[in-house]
């Protein structure tokens, strides 16, 4: 290699350095004794030179290869370099550690080929180039990448072994991932009766209870979003069939609890009429006038209408319905309000309906009466014995979201109105302000079959100066599923 230079003009010599200079690597060149015959100026500048006189005659291995990572001498014999000239074979993108001037160390990938003459090896030249950032990001890759897969453990350990079945399905695959307590709740399967992770794989939030071989299933789904694009979604299912049946107590113990109190006022209402019977039977036995007691038995006939008329509300209201059925809810007010006659004459409770002509809704006729019921009680309970007014609402009012058609009803009383600290909790169970008479499941069982039905049920109070409570209850026209 050196004769060779040593042979071209300095014409030539300048323009073989010049096309060396343009590489996009590192170049060298060593002669037989391992000394540098030339190098290219990346090759200069990346060991750190000012020149390539600091490196053309010198022992390349000795300049820039001198030791181990570790620190340990690095001997010639040893030489990756070295062994291209003595196996006459060439050396291809082989990684090793190279220093600067400076002493600092970094990074190479080399490959070598031996340079032959006639021949004869008579050198060899080196490329390189310098791997250490290259070498550091996939070295932060790893990394990333292990710490990416223990995350990944410690998720998948953490919904192994999380209380609740939870389901992860991808989009554009069938496959559906499960924990151990999915599996021992409803199978490797998502539950054909639950419609909640079909749409978070839409992209909607969803939560839905139904039963599932023997049990109450409660799923709550969500869909996987990332940079604004659905990825899956994740259902979390919880065995929620001894709550369920507890709730189903509790409402039995509430509906028990409203029978005992619906019979205090039926008894009164029809012991009235009973007591003019009575008194009219006493009047014919003792009448000597044919006329009189004609008059005495039409009066009798219209007081058995009345228990009559009683008796049929009363099973009316008590009627089991398996089925929705299209209810005017003029006609179910009236009804209800039919059998607190009695109560609101001794309490001097003046009472106002004001019922326009409404839709007939589709519901359960007994739920949607015993909530009617729960709120006219209660506002009567609320009033003292000083009297008050009752007053009853019935329009028909679209919802204001999403204009769905259905009634709007209102009871309100003047009673004194409920405590703020009561307010926020009341339609939790066991919140009762009649602490003596009240279970406290009256409005809680009342919002459940309300929102059963796709409605709404608030409240508002006052206390003080103008006193008083309002409950409004909205019904859709058709509830749907029920």
């Amino acid at each position: 290699m050196g004769q060779m230079m040593t042979s071209m003009s300095q014409e030539q010599i300048q323009h073989w350095q010049a096309v060396l200079d343009s590489a996009g690597e590192g170049i060298w060149g060593v002669d037989l004794k391992g000394q540098c015959t030339f190098v290219n100026r990346i090759a200069v500048n990346a060991f750190g030179f000012a020149n390539d006189q600091e490196m053309v005659g010198k022992n390349m291995h000795k300049l820039v290869h001198h030791h181990y990572p570790d620190g340990r001498e690095f001997p010639d014999s040893e030489c990756p370099v070295f062994g291209v000239l003595v196996k006459n074979e060439p050396l291809r993108q082989v990684t090793d550690t190279m220093f600067r001037k400076d002493g600092s160390s970094f990074v190479v990938e080399m490959s070598a080929q031996p340079v032959r003459v006639n021949g004869s090896v008579t050198g060899v030249v080196v490329t390189f180039r310098d791997v250490t950032e290259w070498l550091m990001r996939q070295d932060d890759l790893r990394r990333l990448y292990e710490l990416a897969e223990q995350r990944t453990a410690e998720l998948d350990a953490v919904i192994e072994s999380m209380p609740h079945g939870v389901y992860v399905a991808t989009v554009g695959s069938d496959a559906v991932r499960c924990n151990h307590r999915a599996r021992v709740i409803s199978g490797e399967s998502f539950p054909s009766e639950l419609q909640t992770l079909e749409r978070a794989l839409e992209g909607d939030f969803s939560t839905e209870t139904a039963q599932v071989g023997g049990r109450w299933i409660r799923s709550v789904a969500a869909p996987i979003v990332l940079k604004g694009k659905i990825l899956g979604g994740v259902a979390v299912n919880t065995d929620v069939t001894q709550l369920q049946q507890q709730e189903e107590a509790l409402r039995k113990s509430e509906k028990l609890a409203a029978v005992g109190q619906l019979a205090s006022s039926i008894a009164h209402e029809i012991n009235n009429p009973l007591e003019s019977i009575t008194n009219l039977l006493y009047l014919v036995r003792h009448s000597t006038s044919m006329e009189d007691v004609q008059e005495y038995a039409r009066v009798a006939q219209e007081e058995l209408t009345r228990v009559t008329e009683i008796t049929l509300q009363t099973l009316r209201f008590h009627r089991q319905q398996s089925r929705p059925v299209a209810t005017d809810m003029g006609e179910l007010l009236r009804a209800v309000m039919a059998l607190y006659t009695g109560r609101l004459l001794v309490r001097n409770v003046s009472i106002e309906l004001k019922l326009m002509d409404a839709p007939r809704v589709i519901c359960l006729e007994g739920e949607i009466r015993q909530v009617v019921n729960n709120l006219v009680r209660n506002a009567l309970d609320s009033m003292s014995a000083g009297g008050g007014r009752l007053l009853i609402r019935l329009h028909p009012a679209s919802h204001s979201l999403t204009d769905r058609k259905g009634v709007r009803m209102s009871v309100a009383d003047t009673g004194e109105g409920i405590h703020p600290e009561i307010m926020s909790r009341l339609f939790e169970p066991f919140q009762t302000t009649k602490e003596q008479t009240g279970t406290g499941l009256g409005l809680w069982v009342s919002k459940g079959i309300v929102e059963k039905h796709g409605g709404a049920i608030r409240t508002r109070s006052r206390r003080g100066e103008r006193h008083g409570t309002v409950f409004t209850v909205w019904l859709p026209v058709d509830s749907g599923s029920i």
